[in-house]
């Protein structure tokens, strides 16, 4: 193995380690947390709020605990707004980055489930990546990592995420606001919905997976 590549190999583990060092930090980073941060920014919070979604993936912070705090420092309905654009922005970078700098590395280094979720994403595109957000099965930033190194259309991606992150983003900006209000009522709901909407599609999964490989291999067929 040449000199150039080993070096290569200790830098990409060496920034392994401290993400993952500097992640397990902020893991115990409340929501109330992130929206107090975020006040800090004044008139500007809304933006502040988004350009940090958009380059979270960096640090893989979980993207549900962001979306909370919307909730909580937006309200319900704006909340929503910014996460969503925060949330399809920090999927396209994630894209981006691994699509323009990871093709090779990842490709030659990682293996086992980034690699077959890569390979199934050229094989079925838009509708497995959207069956994938709406069903929290896979972590958010892996699956965007892995369409990145792929060779599935950003548009398709794009797409898919944003249809498919809509259902799980309002639960949880509905979470925060209702955080905010204190009503056992609202919260109440709240639960409800997260229920019909994250737990059921993951009690189902094995079914959903099992017909959209099917409707896969029928249109290829």
């Amino acid at each position: 193995m040449k000199k150039r590549h080993v070096v290569q190999i200790i830098l990409v583990l060496l920034f392994i380690l401290f993400i993952y060092s500097f992640n397990q930090r902020l893991l115990t980073i409340s929501p109330e947390t992130i929206r107090t941060f975020i006040y800090q920014a004044g008139w500007l919070a809304p933006l502040f709020y988004i350009v940090l979604y958009a380059v979270r993936p960096f640090v893989l912070f979980p993207a549900s605990i962001f979306s909370i705090a919307g909730g909580l420092a937006f309200g319900a309905l704006f909340g929503f707004i910014f996460a969503l654009i925060g949330s399809v922005a920090g999927a396209f970078t994630a894209f981006i980055v691994a699509r323009r700098f990871g093709q090779r590395a990842i490709n030659a280094k990682l293996k086992g489930k980034l690699e077959d979720l890569s390979n199934r994403f050229e094989e079925k595109g838009f509708m497995y990546i959207l069956v994938l957000r709406l069903m929290p099965i896979v972590n958010f930033d892996l699956i965007s990592y892995s369409a990145g190194i792929s060779k599935v259309r950003l548009t398709d991606f794009l797409k898919a995420t944003t249809i498919g992150i809509i259902p799980g983003t309002i639960v949880y900006n509905l979470l925060g606001s209702s955080i905010v209000s204190g009503s056992p009522v609202k919260m109440a709901s709240v639960a409800i919905l997260y229920f019909l909407i994250v737990i059921i599609p993951l009690l189902w999964r094995r079914t959903i997976m099992e017909k959209v490989e099917k409707r896969s291999e029928s249109k290829t067929g």
